[in-house]
């Protein structure tokens, strides 16, 4: 394994590096994991969906319940793998504009937490919720054990928001898109949000994978109306207002917990900004997952889970790395 720049003094600091396989199930064995659906409601009257899969152990905490799927389930070795959907999204209880912001979000994952029965918990954040869970460990020192970032955006917005959404761009299927436009013109989903939701997905999902091919891995969630268009444009209106411009670089070193950054190298979001999440701390390290895009627990499950295991087990994953 490569350590670079801190040398055997963050390497001592940072925890031993994972020499044995991980507890982690194979997809049969997931299969069998006992699985049960529950709601909770939050201090402002917002019915929450939420998942476990497992029956004991320590929690681990998975905001995003309608993408994860059973993805994650392959962890429930002596764990209690618990995903759910925040206000507004899959299963939960749809909201207004007003009730949606980022301090109402990290209050979601407290209710759940507290719905578990769990004092403290480890965290995989995926994709926005890599931030915004990084947010809810500052804010709550003690509740977090240790922390994921899945495909995370960066800690900060500027200049890797735009850098995203240009890959994305780019790798967009302009006749596609074109084609979807004049549907929706046409009238052809006016009754029928979800088969709009579908369609706009056929365009906007391949983007986010390293093989467009594989874009039907990932969940169908639009049988979900919170995922419908309208729905789901004015709940990120609302999210964004909330974190414009955020930036926790100079609050990364007040988290001490080990966190683990899984970069997938064919994702839209840059490297750069993934390395910023632990350049400097010594507590931090990243692994980087190659031939998958925004769904490395879909496009590369084997190495993914395995990586997340070992380090749930407490050890780094092998060619985990810190940044000087």
């Amino acid at each position: 394994m490569r350590i670079a720049g801190l040398g055997l003094l963050a390497l001592m600091a940072a925890g031993p590096v994972a020499a044995h396989s991980p507890s982690l199930l194979t997809a049969e064995q997931a299969s069998a994991v006992p699985i049960t659906a529950h709601s909770a409601t939050t201090a402002d009257g917002v019915r929450l969906h939420y998942r476990v899969a497992g029956t004991s152990g320590p929690v681990v905490i998975a905001p995003f319940a309608l993408y994860h799927g059973s993805a994650l389930d392959r962890l429930a070795k002596g764990r209690r793998i618990v995903t759910y959907d925040r206000r507004g999204r899959g299963k939960s209880q749809a909201v207004a504009p007003d009730r949606v912001s980022l301090d109402l979000l990290l209050a979601d994952f407290d209710t759940v937490r507290r719905a578990v029965g769990a004092e403290q918990a480890t965290i995989i954040g995926w994709s926005g919720a890599g931030m915004e869970m990084f947010v809810y460990a500052l804010r709550n020192p003690g509740r977090v054990t240790r922390l994921i970032h899945l495909a995370p955006v960066a800690p900060r917005f500027v200049p890797y928001g735009a850098q995203m959404m240009a890959d994305r761009e780019k790798r967009t299927d302009d006749a596609a898109r074109a084609a979807y436009r004049k549907r929706v013109e046409d009238g052809e989903f006016a009754n029928d949000p979800s088969a709009e939701c579908r369609a706009r997905a056929a365009v906007t999902t391949p983007p986010l994978f390293a093989d467009p091919a594989d874009a039907g891995l990932s969940p169908d969630v639009c049988d979900f109306p919170n995922e419908h268009s309208a729905a789901i444009g004015t709940y990120f209106g609302a999210l964004f207002g909330s974190i414009d411009g955020y930036d926790w670089r100079s609050a990364l070193p007040k988290v001490t917990i080990p966190r683990l950054v899984i970069h997938p190298l064919q994702d839209n979001i840059p490297l750069a900004g993934s390395r910023e999440w632990v350049a400097g701390q010594a507590n931090a390290r990243i692994l980087t997952i190659d031939r998958s895009g925004h769904f490395p627990h879909y496009e590369q499950p084997d190495a993914t889970l395995s990586a997340i295991a070992a380090f749930l087990e407490g050890e780094w994953p092998a060619g985990a790395e810190t940044i000087p």
